[in-house]
């Protein structure tokens, strides 16, 4: 039994996740630091990274800050040039970065939805070229996406959203498909409504309600639930598995 569950661990192992200065990003850098891994941990919010990297060292692994704008190519090639110089390869990559605007499809603004599709779609995808090369020299790597089960079920005033997260599962198939060949598994993991702090909210009174009644196992996600998710993933336990959306959903889309 002790042999199967190594097949979980991931020490020495270099993850990058991005988006981890809180919620689902900082629950997955700590999980994956607590399964093995070295972390490099990015956003825009230099103090919050800070802090996750204080908790990843206190699990006794090394972790790096780098301030990242996704939205900007040229800031994905530094987090690259970074990776090489520090570690010399990555293992691991989480695209968790993204932003959602909650309105009307009628009222999204071009500004919104420029803001939407930069961080949550293109500066997805550049990650996972521009990380994923290093990936390629090596000839093994696992990509994880943030979808959503908005990407197959929806509610009014997400639009595009779960455009974006649909697109990220559709894409996360095609990368899947032709990144095999390099060793390179892509995954992504589908969630429900997540219970952050910056979600609290929201999340409460009759809508509450409403979304609880979709969910069959009667709970909102936690953090803790895509952090056991992505460890597996991330592992070699899931070395046959690419090319899927897990959908860590209470089943939600299975209700729907």
């Amino acid at each position: 039994m002790g042999d199967r569950l190594n097949r979980f661990s991931l020490t020495d192992r270099v993850a990058v996740v991005t988006g981890a200065s809180d919620g689902i990003g900082k629950a997955i850098a700590l999980g994956l630091a607590e399964a093995g891994a070295h972390v490099v941990v990015c956003s825009r919010r230099e103090e919050k990274l800070k802090e996750v990297k204080a908790g990843i060292e206190k699990l006794g692994r090394r972790s790096e800050v780098f301030v990242l704008d996704i939205r900007k190519i040229r800031d994905i090639e530094g987090l690259r040039d970074f990776i090489l110089e520090r570690f010399g390869k990555v293992d691991i990559l989480v695209n968790n970065a993204g932003f959602a605007s909650t309105k009307p499809a009628w009222d999204v603004t071009e500004e919104e939805w420029n803001l939407m599709t930069d961080t949550g779609f293109k500066g997805l995808f550049f990650c996972c070229q521009i990380i994923g090369s290093i990936m390629r020299e090596h000839g093994y790597g696992k990509i994880i996406n943030l979808s959503s089960t908005f990407s197959r079920s929806i509610v009014p005033n997400r639009a595009v959203y779960a455009a974006i997260k649909a697109g990220i599962s559709h894409l996360t198939e095609a990368l899947a498909l032709e990144w095999a060949p390099h060793g390179i598994r892509v995954n992504a993991l589908g969630p429900t409504a997540v219970l952050t702090p910056s979600r609290a909210e929201i999340l409460k009174g009759d809508f509450l309600k409403k979304i609880l009644n979709r969910i069959p196992l009667g709970r909102l996600a936690t953090p803790e639930d895509l952090m056991d998710a992505a460890i597996y993933l991330s592992s070699p336990a899931s070395d046959f598995v690419t090319g899927h959306t897990l959908f860590v959903d209470g089943g939600w889309v299975a209700a729907s």
